[in-house]
């Protein structure tokens, strides 16, 4: 396959361009400024993605574009409605990335975010069918992305996949996982024993590895998708954590009451809401159109994160 990756020197933009170029594929990235590997793709365009990128040129003789570069990690922190013209300028470059992809016959899939669902938490299991209610103003952006993207491939009869799929942990920039292994390489006792809340995780290997078989198979699917390694107790995920790093468990027991206070707290209530609240997904869809699982158990993936993290 011919594939144009946008935001190819980000975060997951690195390591899917490996991963792809091991494949076999022929891959033109498209990114801000030269980074460590851009030798490694076919061919580099050097800009700021914005509205009058010149996407024609880029989306010449491509078989499918991979979006990552649309923007709007910096605006997480904003709520919801929040009007902020940056945004709906970024928003409007991926709107136009989209029309003229479907135009020219070039496959889109998209790397979304749960965000689009909920905000730290939600009350009943995630899946393609859920009614998407956004919280924050990066949550909005991507599922306005979505509706553009999948609106356009319907207007020119072409083909759109967008994957949804919860916190990424693995090789990278700081984020909450990360935040949680310091927690966890902490010789204090950590308040999470008998918490049932259980969050669902994604590996950065098997989120790059998921949009490698979207991209071997063109016909499986189309649409919105959900992928996750698996789902576990805050409990087990700090157990498996620890283990990694070499520490022993020492978690003790917190009354639920205590979460349930602490989540209606104006300072703390995100982060009690995060270990005190569960946030899972249903990604049966995806494993059954694509024929795909991990190839490891989550416990194990978690114990390689943290354990590499350590050496």
């Amino acid at each position: 396959m011919r594939i144009l990756l946008t935001g190819a020197g980000g975060f997951v933009g690195q390591q899917l361009l490996a991963y792809l170029k091991q494949q076999g594929h022929f891959v033109r990235a498209l990114v801000r400024r030269e980074f460590k590997s851009s030798d490694i793709a076919d061919e580099t365009v050097i800009g700021n993605l914005t509205i009058d990128t010149p996407f024609r040129h880029c989306l010449d003789n491509m078989d499918i574009v991979i979006h990552l570069a649309d923007g709007f990690n910096a605006f997480e922190h904003l709520p919801r409605d929040f009007r902020h013209r940056a945004a709906e300028q970024q928003l409007a470059t991926t709107a136009r990335l989209a029309g003229i992809a479907a135009q020219q016959g070039v496959r889109f899939i998209y790397l979304s975010t749960v965000k689009t669902m909920c905000g730290t938490h939600a009350e009943a299991v995630l899946d393609e069918k859920t009614p998407p209610r956004p919280q924050s103003l990066y949550g909005r952006l991507k599922l306005e992305a979505e509706k553009a993207i999948l609106e356009n491939a319907g207007r020119y009869g072409s083909k759109a996949l967008i994957l949804r799929f919860p916190i990424v942990f693995g090789a990278g920039p700081r984020g909450n996982m990360e935040k949680l292994l310091r927690l966890a390489d902490t010789p204090l006792p950590l308040p999470f024993r008998g918490l049932e809340s259980r969050r669902s995780l994604v590996s950065m290997q098997s989120l790059i590895a998921a949009v490698g078989v979207i991209v071997k198979n063109p016909d499986a699917g189309e649409g919105v998708f959900l992928v996750q390694d698996g789902s576990l107790s805050v409990e087990a995920i700090v157990r498996a954590l620890r283990r990694g790093l070499g520490r022993p468990e020492r978690q003790f027991f917190l009354p639920p009451a205590l979460w349930g206070l602490a989540g209606k707290l104006p300072v703390v209530a995100a982060k009690a809401n995060r270990f005190g609240k569960s946030l899972m997904i249903d990604d049966t869809k995806f494993r059954t159109c694509f024929h795909w699982q991990p190839e490891k158990p989550l416990l194990i993936l978690l114990e390689e994160f943290a354990g590499n993290r350590h050496r």
